[in-house]
């Protein structure tokens, strides 16, 4: 098959020394990852956006956005002609690439080739290492080419570091500042203690266990912000029977008044056991950026349903902010009535605050950039943070 025809030259904007934002998708608060890259560039100017997949509205930041697919079989030399006429006169002066497709791998070396400008690689959502979406081939050439790479966690530094031979460095999960929770906030716990979950499960046998879960536990949580269709239709009337409340999705501001009223909050994660591996390579290695989310915003005590070697199940219980249990109600209730007991709650709340500020995302672009020029990172704030696992502060 022949590659995508060459698109007309971008016309709207003629941008200098621009910021190229890759991404697998548009960068919309309706996902983790959007989320995630919309508070850490929300300033960055001027910006060019390339998403290799058209999955949300448009997207929320960005001088200029654009959809970059590539053809499955395309060649790095096969694409520099079709980035080439979408950039037009704009120039580039560095590349921020999220790997999650080979496309956006493909873009990222060909816009590197055309115009010299460096490359720095996050990998949030491995699809490499524990999962099979983007070919050895290309992810060698990614690490070889950026000049700085980080990783989400360190589950993903020691797996990438150990086997493309280059150092990757910790960036993990930021939240704006502006939401987080007040330093003496006001506690009002309620009976019986009430639970929340926030954004999308993407597992259909998550979303079962889930369920089922909530179910034999005789508890009612709600659940704000699913992505629903056409990822996972829910229907409210059912959901609500079984004791799950479903929430529309809700800005950051009534969001956060709304989360502060819960007792806990629930992290769904992957058991782990073989049944259904199609998600585990998420569960294992990327720490979610809902997980920060509640964290810093609401200082609540988590839940994290699933396997204790899943990146959010050791954050939480490395970190002192919670528990973990497997999917079943009996052991899920008793996991609750521990972390909303009085002392246990107060204290996760107090390690919470503490946290907070070292997830600020607001100097986040700025420390990447002087990082990018040093070629390493330009100070341990990160490294220091997660240095041996991780570990309870004393409070």
């Amino acid at each position: 098959m022949s590659n995508p025809a060459a698109p007309e030259p971008s016309l709207e904007l003629n941008l200098k020394d621009a910021t190229l934002l890759i991404t697998h998708t548009q960068v919309s608060n309706r996902h983790g990852t959007g989320s995630l890259l919309s508070k850490i560039f929300a300033q960055e100017h001027p910006l060019i956006v390339f998403y290799s997949r058209d999955y949300f509205p448009p997207s929320e930041i960005g001088d200029l956005t654009l959809h970059v697919p590539h053809h499955e079989t395309s060649s790095i030399e096969a694409a520099k002609p079709r980035v080439a006429a979408l950039l037009g006169k704009s120039t580039i002066r560095r590349i921020f690439c999220v790997p999650f497709y080979p496309d956006d791998v493909v873009s990222a070396l060909a816009v590197h080739e055309l115009t010299g400008a460096p490359i720095v690689s996050y990998v949030m959502d491995d699809q490499n290492v524990f999962a099979e979406g983007i070919p050895d081939p290309l992810m060698q050439a990614l690490a070889q080419a950026s000049k700085l790479r980080f990783v989400i966690s360190e589950t993903l530094r020691e797996a990438y570091s150990s086997k493309f031979g280059v150092p990757f460095w910790i960036l993990p999960p930021v939240a704006s500042s502006q939401y987080f929770a007040p330093e003496k906030s006001e506690q009002r716990p309620n009976n019986p203690p009430k639970g929340v979950v926030i954004g999308n499960l993407w597992n259909p046998e998550i979303v079962m266990r889930f369920r089922r879960t909530i179910l034999e536990s005789g508890l009612e949580v709600a659940w704000y912000g699913n992505a629903g269709k056409p990822f996972y239709e829910l229907d409210a009337g059912e959901l609500a029977k079984e004791g799950i409340i479903l929430n529309p999705h809700l800005s950051d501001e009534p969001l956060v008044q709304a989360l502060r009223t819960f007792d806990y909050a629930i992290m769904p994660s992957g058991p782990l056991d073989g049944t259904d591996a199609s998600h585990d390579w998420l569960f294992r290695a990327s720490l979610p950026s809902r997980l920060i989310y509640l964290m810093t915003t609401t200082n609540l005590p988590i839940v994290v349903l699933g396997h204790p070697e899943t990146a959010a199940s050791k954050f939480v219980t490395d970190f002192g902010l919670g528990a973990c249990c497997g999917y079943d109600g009996p052991g899920f209730r008793s996991a609750v009535q521990t972390v909303t007991s009085p002392e246990i709650s107060s204290k996760i709340r107090r390690i919470a605050r503490a946290m907070a500020p070292s997830f600020a995302s607001e100097p986040v672009a700025a420390w990447v950039w002087a990082s990018l020029e040093k070629g390493t990172p330009a100070d341990d704030r990160y490294e220091r943070l997660f240095s041996n696992g991780g570990a309870p502060l004393e409070i």
